[in-house]
């Protein structure tokens, strides 16, 4: 076996064991706050002996710490942040006794273990009731991008594969099918220098990628990180481990490349399987980025948004990296082909590149809206560096997409026509090309920001300053207003107008009652005190905790029904705790992967058809995988709308006046006859059982709403209460909870 083949196979075996290693593990994002104990902006009698953070990842123990520090910048813990042993996403540390009244700043610095950032950010917390609550320390936050590198590294990392990968598939599929093969060996020269260059360019910037992230990881100088930092990275985190594999590819991909240019040289047959061995390592090599990336840094959907971004890397691979080479080889025609023979080979690859270049323009417009999607979030959020360079990328491709529409509707025909005009069609394309080396350069700054959901988040973008809520009840007007509708003490106001628009003076009792949606604290109302013209004031409602809340809302009036109404919201955290708010939707992830795959297949389809369609081969090449994909993507649809959703341990339903009219409906037919009209558990039939049905006003106030669905659904096991699960649907109990939890 001579050294090519033995090359061949070695790169198919790793290959081979480098797909199975990049079986995608379950990825988070950055080391993001979730939450703390003591919480932001807390006031405490006493100080804590520790505090505690929760973490949106696995931290990296030696690269993950704590510091408090007093008003004056003194240091104020032991110096002995611990991450924990049976959960890692959770580092704590001890303070030093008996600490006196005053304002604490916390400050942390986390490392990823997925793509090798480090996370800075800080909040405050108060000890003593009535401590004058100076400012907080300055401690360093994070950075715009770790290094000036770093985007540079990405970008040449990015451009060199993407070179590579287009020019393999250019060979492939547009220059050697309609080229003869006598005009292809004049460009093999050529395409081995770009090969061979793209290769080394991946592989320098790869190089500068480790030695970046091993020096923020260390916080040392560029040229320091050399040595032990970079064996930590490499060692210990995920993104070392992708980057070892990238390597391994790079490196067998530049000898297949670099011995097969060397046999051309020599004036033997190139190997005909080069394009498609060297495709599949280069390809490789890029689902090692995608891996590492901020799609795969989103726990809610990693996989949906890792696929995403594979498929968006290689359509840029087919339209861009192919780009490089239709430059190339229109220019070597320009300086060394006759006018006639160069017509002529432009005219024979201009079709198939066209056709290649709508598809992955097509793909790169659907995946982008879900990357979009997952990675803005909002609107506002384009205002973030995220958002603009991404903003700078989109108006650069549609330039991009622009000159190839000129080039396809005008200079094509044109080139048909008269031979003079393949030199603007060479100029045109010479152009794009440039332009796509800056799009991908807007790439690499992209991969170096932070996501702009998360910026916005944490930076309250998105977070109004005042919640505000409306309904109309029983004839009462509510507008209930909560100010600021951050964690910490905030002032709820209700307006209340009767049916004309008068304000309600006379209420006998506005009560009002705070829950945290993911715990049961057992909220008693707060009673809200009138202070004129139909307003009604709770001057310090406690939200003690990031995360979802429902507040509910009781009004007596003498001359009206009683008015019950509730609302649920979000408050946002303290710094980069805000992000989990702007979290993409698990399910909403994977439903828009079928559509992402549907649309696809359509595509694909759409471009199949016009070339022959199930009866040519090239129609067939689409036709084939774009039913597929189609097929994928709905049955995709299919189980994404049919799947039982997730047990709830709270109530879906908000006890608004909707959900209360059909809890009393319920309970009217299912529970009246035993519990009797007002809970007491007095109904007619209650005289006959034993034990006596239960006082649901004095019981149901002692257990959270998952256990009163139990009992309901399922039964109490020596009672009389008989499970209903069978006769009721489980909205309808979450119905009937909240209606028994008005009884009084």
């Amino acid at each position: 076996m001579n050294l090519l083949k033995k090359v061949y196979v070695a790169t198919i075996g790793a290959s081979f064991v480098a797909t199975l290693l990049l079986t995608p593990d379950t990825a988070f994002s950055h080391s993001n706050f979730v939450r703390s104990e003591p919480v932001p902006n807390a006031v405490l009698s006493h100080p804590p002996e520790r505090l505690t953070i929760w973490f949106t990842e696995q931290l990296e123990p030696s690269r993950s710490y704590i510091q408090i520090l007093n008003s004056t910048g003194q240091r104020v813990d032991n110096d002995d942040s611990t991450v924990d042993a049976n959960d890692t996403t959770i580092i704590s540390v001890t303070l030093m006794p008996q600490l006196p009244e005053g304002t604490y700043t916390v400050g942390w610095k986390t490392l990823s273990t997925i793509d090798g950032h480090t996370i800075r950010g800080s909040f405050v917390f108060f000890v003593g009731d009535s401590v004058s609550k100076s400012e907080p320390i300055d401690l360093p936050q994070t950075s715009l991008i770790q290094s000036p590198i770093e985007p540079f590294a990405r970008w040449m990392g990015l451009t060199g594969l993407l070179a590579v990968l287009g020019s393999l598939l250019f060979v492939m599929t547009v220059l050697r099918p309609s080229t003869p093969r006598d005009t292809v060996n004049q460009f093999d020269t050529c395409i081995d220098w770009l090969l061979i260059g793209g290769t080394c360019i991946a592989l320098a910037g790869s190089i500068l990628a480790l030695i970046v992230q091993a020096s923020a990881a260390y916080e040392v100088s560029f040229f320091k990180a050399i040595g032990e930092p970079i064996s930590f990275v490499l060692g210990n985190t995920d993104w070392g481990i992708a980057w070892s594999q990238r390597l391994w590819l790079l490196l067998a991909l530049g000898t297949i490349v670099t011995t097969n240019a060397i046999k051309h040289r020599r004036g033997k047959t190139r190997n005909k399987y080069l394009p498609v061995v060297g495709a599949i390592a280069a390809g490789l090599a890029l689902l090692t980025i995608s891996k590492t990336s901020h799609a795969a840094a989103i726990s809610s959907i990693w996989l949906p948004a890792t696929i995403t971004d594979f498929i968006h890397v290689l359509a840029a691979s087919f339209w861009i990296g192919g780009l490089f080479s239709l430059a190339l080889t229109a220019s070597v025609s320009y300086f060394t082909m006759d006018p006639a023979p160069r017509q002529a080979l432009l005219t024979a690859i201009l079709p198939r590149f066209s056709v290649i270049a709508g598809v992955s323009v097509g793909l790169l417009v659907i995946t982008g809206l879900f990357s979009a999607w997952a990675q803005v979030a909002i609107i506002p959020a384009l205002g973030t560096p995220y958002g603009l360079t991404l903003l700078g990328k989109s108006t650069l491709t549609g330039l991009l997409i622009s000159l190839g529409a000129i080039n396809l509707i005008w200079i094509t025909p044109a080139v048909r026509k008269h031979p003079g005009a393949t030199k603007w069609l060479t100029r045109i394309v010479v152009v794009e090309a440039l332009i796509g080396v800056f799009v991908m350069l807007t790439v690499g700054y992209l991969t170096s920001l932070e996501p702009a959901r998360q910026v916005a988040a944490r930076e309250a973008i998105s977070t109004s300053k005042t919640l505000e809520f409306k309904d109309t009840v029983e004839g009462t007007e509510i507008s209930l207003e909560i100010v600021p509708g951050t964690i910490g003490s905030n002032r709820i106001a209700a307006s209340l107008r009767d049916r004309q628009g008068n304000a309600v003076t006379n209420a006998t009792g506005v009560d009002i009652r705070i829950s945290y949606l993911d715990a049961d604290f057992g909220e008693p109302y707060l009673k809200a005190e009138h202070v004129g013209k139909g307003s009604y004031i709770v001057e310090d409602g406690k939200f003690n905790i990031e995360g979802a809340y429902q507040i509910e809302l009781a009004v007596r009036r003498p001359d009206a029904f009683d008015a019950r109404t509730a609302f649920r919201f979000s408050i946002p955290g303290i710094g980069s705790s805000k992000s989990s708010i702007l979290t993409p939707d698990p399910g909403t992830g994977i439903l828009l992967l079928g559509v992402e795959l549907g649309a696809i297949g359509v595509l694909l389809l759409a471009f199949g058809i016009p070339l022959g369609g199930w009866y040519s081969y090239r129609g067939l090449s689409f036709m084939t995988p774009g039913v597929a994909v189609a097929v994928i993507g709905s049955v995709i649809i299919v189980n994404a709308q049919l799947a039982e959703p997730s047990k709830t341990e709270r109530n879906p339903f908000p006890p608004d006046q909707a959900s209360l009219t059909i809890g009393s409906t319920v309970y009217t037919e299912k529970c009246q006859t035993c519990h009797g009209i007002s809970g007491k558990g007095d109904g007619p039939s209650s005289e006959a059982l034993n034990p006596s049905p239960a006082d649901l006003v004095v019981h149901v106030p002692l257990h959270p709403d998952m256990i009163l669905f139990s009992f309901i659904h399922d039964g109490i096991k020596g009672t009389s209460m008989a499970g209903l699960g069978n006769s009721l649907t489980d909205d309808q109990i979450w119905h009937v909870i909240n209606y028994i939890r008005t009884l009084e």
